[in-house]
């Protein structure tokens, strides 16, 4: 028997014995009357004959003035009467479609429902008596132990004629449904409406691209017709997103209704057909170990946030995706309290917030790769060009000779003379600030074709994620910064932006298909959580199909020699040793350490300490995942963002238990 039969057996059996002993009494009632009545013994008196002319008028008359009622009845206004009388007779009520299901590429269940048990009214099915009305309030007030004026407040708030469902009380104890079940016959227009409610069994880690079903709202009922208004709808991730599938068709069964509203039989139904499930491309086994280690470095570096993303470089698939902290979204689905509600807003951590692909970042070192490929493909440089790093490279105000701008590199000593490999791999500010924004005699890209590569790997714009909401990032330029500030843009500003400072800013989510576009030899997906969708019986209704938004842009020597790079970055540059030595199969990537600052009580800008990023794809020779971790306000890439990424992969490649 499924989750609702004895419930629903206890209630029809206790609804017929009712309607029997209704139709009893009714009978017992009506004899009653008849044997009681003294009307045959009165004696009749006699009339006179004007008294009987008088009678027999008026008798005629009566007579004329009925058969005129009746024809008016009957004939003028029958059907009208009729209509009225099946719509007190017959009435309609929905059948629940169980909601589609949620999977991991495993077949792992994430997401299932449950029963929810809510107590509602149809005005418009209340006696217009008010002493009748009132006693239901009171029956309905016993059972909710609410006081009758308060159920009155809720049953009227939409008016007494009001012809949907009006939520009296949600997920309600099973015993109490049952509770009401007994008092329903008292309780005139109120029934038990049983809905899907959702339970999330990701243990919060996936909680904003699971997203959650709540209340819908009166806004989302105007745009949802079909709905009902004590229906629930989802409210963010891909519960939102891909609400059409999930939903499902709802039933619709006729019943007959005595005098008292009560079912006496059901007279036609349609059942309801059930929402399809989605079968996401994460791995939840990979989202729980990526959470596990994201969360470990965060706390060695004192952090309170935290975000991480994995993709299928081949096709756009997000494997795992961990904002941290995270929220459980059961808190959502079953009704979040106000106090509940209040400490995720006040948390630090900004539990809510999707910083995977929400987040706008400075991204620091992680962007070098990327300046690497447009130089090459512009032919600013090739792989033999070598540019010396002294720590630093000083620029002269040419309207006034004795104002010199100083641009640093991390390592204060200086590189020495540095390719575009060893740039990579070293992480030389110099270089870039050179191949960048150009120095002396050395032309650079400049900011027009800067801005113009970094929209070629995605930058600058929403991915087209399947989610109902997305941050596009941010790329600075002249016409922003003039309309905004008032001031020019200045080779120091381009400089900024070729080492990943300055308003440049990108989302995790980005920043990992870029990455990927690197590791899979050119190519940029669209991102999508997604991978199936099928029915109830598990046959396959759609495939979501890779969506490329661009390819074929990079000259593949070139991007072997930036490849080449990332794959130094673990062999002997700044994600050096650990990650060479423990994980299995060849890694590249690259460490990025972005400054930050925060505005003061005074105003000013403060600087903090900086946003920790690696970006990694393994195994190098062919990708088969592509990763991007980020640590704020934590420290260094490689101390604190390169570890998470280091474990996971040896444990995602190293047989996993």
């Amino acid at each position: 028997m499924n989750i609702f039969g004895d419930f629903y057996n206890k209630a029809y059996s206790y609804k017929k014995s009712r309607h029997e002993e209704l139709v009893t009494r009714s009978e017992d009632w009506s004899a009653a009357v008849l044997s009681g009545s003294d009307d045959a013994g009165k004696l009749e008196r006699p009339f006179g004959r004007s008294q009987a002319r008088l009678f027999v008028l008026s008798a005629v008359l009566a007579v004329v003035v009925l058969l005129v009622q009746l024809f008016y009845v009957q004939v003028t206004r029958g059907q009208q009467n009729l209509v009225l009388a099946n719509g007190n007779r017959i009435r309609q009520t929905t059948i629940r479609a169980p909601r589609g299901a949620i999977y991991d590429r495993n077949k792992q269940i994430l997401v299932r429902n449950l029963a929810s048990f809510d107590l509602v009214v149809n005005p418009s099915q209340m006696s217009r008596d008010k002493a009748e009305r009132a006693a239901s309030y009171a029956a309905v007030a016993e059972v909710l132990k609410k006081s009758p004026d308060e159920v009155k407040k809720q049953a009227e708030s939409r008016g007494k004629s009001y012809p949907q469902n009006v939520l009296i009380a949600s997920n309600i104890d099973r015993e109490t449904a049952l509770n009401f079940e007994e008092k329903s016959r008292e309780a005139e227009g109120f029934s038990v409406d049983i809905n899907p409610s959702r339970e999330y069994l990701d243990g919060g880690s996936f909680a904003h691209f699971l997203g959650y079903t709540g209340r819908i709202s009166a806004e989302e009922w105007r745009k949802n017709p079909s709905y009902q208004p004590t229906d629930y709808i989802g409210k963010n991730g891909v519960e939102q997103s891909y609400e059409k599938d999930l939903k499902g068709q709802d039933g619709k069964k006729q019943v007959e209704v005595d005098a008292q509203g009560k079912q006496i039989r059901e007279l036609a139904s349609v059942p309801a057909q059930a929402g399809d499930s989605l079968v996401l491309s994460v791995d939840n086994r990979l989202e729980q170990k990526l959470a596990q280690e994201l969360q470990a470095s965060a706390g060695r570096a004192g952090a309170k946030r935290a975000a991480a993303v994995a993709l299928d470089p081949r096709n756009g698939q997000v494997l795992a995706a961990v904002n941290w902290p995270s929220y459980d979204n059961n808190l959502f689905a079953k009704g979040i309290s106000s106090s509940d509600y209040k400490k995720l807003l006040e948390d630090e951590g900004a539990p809510l917030f999707n910083k995977v692909s929400g987040g706008r970042y400075p991204v620091g070192s992680t962007i070098k790769p990327f300046v690497s490929v447009a130089a090459l493909q512009e032919q600013i440089i090739t792989a033999a060009t070598t540019i010396e790093d002294k720590g630093k490279i000083e620029i002269v105000n040419k309207y006034n000779p004795s104002i010199t701008y100083t641009f640093r590199g991390w390592e204060a000593a200086g590189l020495g003379n540095v390719n575009v490999v060893r740039a990579i791999a070293k992480s030389s500010d110099i270089f870039y600030y050179v191949v960048g924004g150009g120095f002396e005699k050395f032309r650079g890209l400049g900011v027009d074709k800067l801005l113009t590569w970094y929209k070629k790997f995605g930058l600058g714009s929403k991915t087209g994620i399947d989610l109902a909401y997305e941050s596009p990032g941010y790329l600075p330029n002249p016409s922003d910064k003039k309309a905004q500030t008032g001031e020019d843009w200045y080779v120091g500003d381009t400089y900024n932006i070729s080492i990943g400072q300055g308003n440049l800013q990108a989302t995790p989510l980005q920043l990992a298909l870029a990455t990927s576009a690197v590791a899979n030899g050119g190519t940029v997906y669209k991102p999508h959580l997604v991978k199936q969708i099928i029915n109830s019986q598990g046959e396959t209704v759609r495939d979501i199909q890779p969506e490329v938004t661009a390819s074929n842009f990079i000259d593949p020597k070139n991007l072997a020699i930036v490849q080449q790079g990332m794959r130094e970055v673990v062999l002997n540059g700044t994600a050096c040793c650990r990650m060479k030595a423990e994980v299995p199969v060849s890694v590249a990537g690259k460490t990025g350490t972005a400054e930050t600052s925060s505005a003061g009580l005074d105003g000013k800008n403060k600087r903090t300490k900086p946003h920790a990023w690696f970006t990694a794809y393994a195994p190098a020779e062919n990708p088969e995942i592509a990763m991007v971790v980020l640590v704020e306000y934590s420290g260094e890439g490689a101390e604190y963002a390169a570890p998470v990424a280091r474990e996971t992969l040896k444990w995602y490649f190293g047989g996993r238990p």
